[in-house]
């Protein structure tokens, strides 16, 4: 057996350990030592030599996790992590949905544009789309269907609204996504900024044109709102947007790099939340508590990815692939395009923090020999992923969704996803400008 087939093999057994709901982690350690072993041990001759194998093994399990435990751009992910846990306590994400439900409530589909907001803050803070989609939909969904919202439109809006948090700095998917593939932190957090707004924006025009062909869908609020209430609107959102300027105005003038932005935002939040009273040392020590845990999650399935990639790069896997692309006569896009495919359905299955480790020592050798930018790649990378998420008929967001709406909102999944359904048309048309314009990615990195 090849040594590509050995990989192969070893890939496809760490996906099968995941569809019988063995942890990532394990399942991507287990896959990887297996593959290795077959790479030193086996000999045609001979057969497997498990003595053969021990040391290179070994050497390769003692040596990729402490150079990845040290390496200097890990230690942004637990502090972005705790930024999370620390905004949400000191009720910034609510705010930005509180706010926004002020200043656009009033417009056809308010609600629903306030909504994509507070998801999308809450996404962006907290790194996980599925906890955006189970927080708000016990929050907005009720207040729209209060309001005489069509169920499918309150709820596809919270469905899809977590998604944008993953492009917008700061992002886990992207800070994995730099660590695994060695490539800058700073330029692809801000790789996301342009394509992040470009959606939020689409998810807007999404959102009016569906009121304006049905008005019934969201009936206008009856209540006025004051200047005062406005000028008090805008005032809540300060806290959220001064986040957000420390870490992307920061790092885009050099002011902080990325490790530097993160300790900074964290302070700022829990000053902010101990200020507000929402915040003590027993909730501050909780939310280090939390960030631990999580940080330490991501840490063992990132181990597993790395050994992963040792695997892949000690075959011929990446050549191998390169060939049959070629044999099938595929060009650069029909194989970027059979790329994305896969992302999208492997999206409907599993979360994109295990689906980066998984695909990404796989993709990315090939992305880089067909000569495409990889900061371009990661953004169309983590967008599909979170279109996966959404897309029918099983994506997890519309599910979160579904679990999330108090028992007296009698939702059916049908209708989730048939709120889902507009927005779909709308990623479609956001990834196509994307692929065909990858300035819309690269602007701001390159001009750091």
């Amino acid at each position: 057996m090849t040594p590509s087939l050995l990989t192969g093999a070893a890939f496809g057994l760490s996906m099968l350990l995941v569809a019988i709901r063995v942890p990532i982690a394990y399942a991507l350690l287990i896959g990887a030592i297996a593959g290795l072993i077959g790479i030193y041990g086996y000999d045609p001759g001979i057969g497997l030599d498990l003595a053969a194998a021990i040391r290179p093994v070994t050497s390769i399990l003692a040596d990729v996790p402490f150079r990845f435990v040290h390496s200097y751009e890990l230690s942004t992910i637990p502090l972005y992590i705790l930024l999370g846990v620390v905004a949400h306590q000191a009720g910034i994400t609510t705010d930005v949905f509180r706010s926004m439900r002020t200043l656009v409530g009033r417009m056809p589909g308010g609600l629903a544009m306030a909504c994509i907001c507070g998801c999308g803050g809450f996404s962006a803070l907290s790194g996980s789309s599925l906890a955006c989609a189970a927080a708000m939909g016990r929050i907005s969904v009720p207040e729209m269907m209060a309001h005489g919202y069509d169920r499918r439109l309150a709820t596809g809006t919270v469905a899809v609204g977590g998604t944008v948090g993953s492009m917008i700095p700061p992002s886990i998917p992207f800070l994995l996504f730099a660590i695994l593939a060695e490539v800058s932190v700073s330029k692809l957090l801000l790789a996301g900024i342009l394509p992040g707004l470009l959606t939020l924006l689409g998810y807007f025009i999404t959102v009016q044109i569906w009121v304006r062909l049905r008005p019934e869908a969201a009936p206008r609020r009856a209540e006025r709102v004051t200047a005062a209430e406005k000028l008090r609107a805008v005032i809540g959102l300060w806290p959220a947007t001064l986040l957000f300027a420390i870490i992307a105005v920061g790092v885009f003038t050099g002011l902080f790099s990325t490790i530097q932005a993160a300790a900074v935002s964290v302070l700022v939040a829990t000053l902010i939340g101990v200020a507000r009273r929402r915040i003590n040392l027993a909730s501050l020590a909780g939310a280090v508590r939390e960030a631990a845990l999580q940080s330490a999650l991501l840490f063992v399935m990132a181990f597993g990815a790395k050994v992963m990639i040792s695997l892949v790069a000690s075959s011929n896997l990446t050549a191998d692939l390169l060939s049959l692309t070629a044999a099938a006569d595929l060009g650069r896009w029909e194989t970027m395009l059979a790329i994305v495919a896969l992302l999208t359905v492997m999206g409907m299955f599993l979360d994109p923090t295990g689906i980066l480790l998984l695909l990404v020592p796989v993709t990315l050798p090939i992305v880089e020999e067909l000569g495409f930018d990889i900061i371009w790649y990661a953004v169309i990378f983590v967008k599909m992923l979170e279109i996966g998420l959404v897309t029918p008929p099983l994506g997890l967001n519309a599910f979160m969704v579904k679990a999330a709406i108090p028992r007296e909102y009698d939702v059916p999944l049908r209708d989730v996803f048939a709120g889902i359904a507009p927005f779909l048309v709308l990623e479609v048309v956001v990834v196509a400008l994307l692929m065909a314009f990858p300035i819309i990615s690269l602007l701001i990195p390159s001009l750091m």
